[in-house]
């Protein structure tokens, strides 16, 4: 063998130790990355739920057991349904279909996307009362194709409710699941009525805010701003990524976003109901 095909096949061998070293070591940070992993169920509990001929993941809790004051912003929110309607300030009307129903018979929806143009959906949160209890009520779709069950089970929840409040639902998220709905050959039938919280936010809040987004309305109105909260043009990427690698760290992040948003939503009913918005 001469001295060329020596040296060559040397060079190949070094060549392939060093190829396996860094096989090996891609192997082991890919393992470490797997063993790191959070799973959906160790991330947000909840539990899986079959309909009709799909499956989603359901997180139905007490509030009680999100916030530790949840029992006392919930008491208050009956108080203020329970009292004289607040009539001094113009705009409120809308709330009065609140107070002509029992409280079990209200809910909160609020939803997040996998991108905007009629994407698919993949977290419908709802909030309600419930034994006298507030429940946080939440399905996810663990991919693309649970959306349709989500969705499904969503229609036969609403015949419990006559009145639906949202945040800006009536231009987005009731047209967005009527959309969804119709692709999936169903059929939504909102609540007899609906009340929206963000035009009636810019009518009884005027410029005291520097905006009316939901967020804003919340530090104004709650005292509360959110610290490690996930940002909503996040919320697709997020998702989109757990669908490819079944990491659920961020899907925890994404539930409570969504909790705080239906729970702010009740406490600014509470603040217009009582009368502190003024």
């Amino acid at each position: 063998m001469s001295r060329h095909h020596v040296d060559l096949k040397r060079e190949l061998e070094e060549l392939k130790k060093k190829a396996e070293g860094v096989f090996k070591s891609e192997r082991r940070v890919f393992d470490a990355r797997a063993s790191a992993a959070v799973r959906l169920m160790d991330a947000i509990g909840g539990e899986e739920v079959q309909f009709g001929e799909g499956a989603f993941h359901r997180v139905l809790v007490d509030a009680s057991a999100v916030w530790s004051e949840a029992e006392a912003f919930h008491r208050e929110y009956l108080e203020a349904l329970g009292s004289p309607f607040f009539p001094a300030a113009a705009g409120f009307g809308t709330l009065k279909a609140l107070r002509e129903v029992r409280p079990e018979r209200i809910c909160y929806l609020d939803i997040e996307t996998t991108g905007l143009s009629m994407a698919p959906l993949f977290l419908v949160g709802l909030m309600y009362t419930s034994e006298g209890r507030l429940a946080v009520d939440q399905l996810f779709a663990r991919d693309y194709s649970e959306e349709a069950a989500v969705l499904a089970y969503l229609a036969s929840l609403m015949p419990r409710f006559d009145v639906l409040v949202t945040f800006n639902g009536i231009a987005f998220d009731v047209p967005y699941i009527e959309e969804r709905m119709t692709i999936h050959r169903l059929a939504f039938r909102e609540p007899a009525t609906h009340v929206d919280l963000l035009p009636l936010a810019r009518s009884v809040v005027g410029d005291r805010t520097p905006n009316h987004r939901l967020q804003t309305l919340e530090a104004h109105f709650c005292g509360r701003r959110r610290v490690g909260d996930i940002a909503g043009a996040d919320i697709p990427a997020s998702y989109h990524e757990f669908v490819r690698t079944q990491d659920a760290k961020d899907m925890a992040t994404i539930i409570h976003h969504n909790r705080l948003d239906l729970v702010t939503m009740l406490q600014l009913v509470t603040v217009f109901l009582s009368g502190r918005a003024e």
